[in-house]
């Protein structure tokens, strides 16, 4: 009858403190920088040496380069943020457990067709 299925709803969690996934200046994923910081201003993080890098070239003041960003950034306003590795490797853990769920592959081609 209708209305007699019953679905499980799987409620997932999408907040993260990580605002983008790519350092717009050295173009690695999060994940993958070395030496990870955080804008105070814009909450974006960079790989240290390309950001201070791209500021120095900017002379210490420069646009945001993330598309849509309004913010101006300054090489004294980026920090080593003390949560920022482990918010990195909460994305680690996250993209993992999201590889390993799409690994799965299930035979439908026995199910009743009614």
């Amino acid at each position: 009858m209708p209305g007699d299925d019953q679905d499980d709803i799987v409620m997932t969690s999408t907040d993260s403190n990580i605002r983008n996934t790519t350092c717009p200046v050295s173009g690695k994923h999060v994940t993958d920088l070395e030496n990870p910081v955080r804008s105070i201003d814009c909450k974006h993080i960079y790989q240290q040496k390309e950001i201070m890098h791209y500021l120095r070239a900017k002379g210490g003041r420069g646009p945001c380069p993330i598309a849509g960003c309004p913010r101006m950034l300054q090489a004294d306003k980026f920090v080593p943020d003390p949560l920022l590795p482990l918010e990195i490797q909460e994305l680690r853990d996250m993209m993992q457990h999201q590889t390993s769920d799409t690994n799965a592959i299930e035979d439908f081609t026995l199910l009743d067709e009614d």
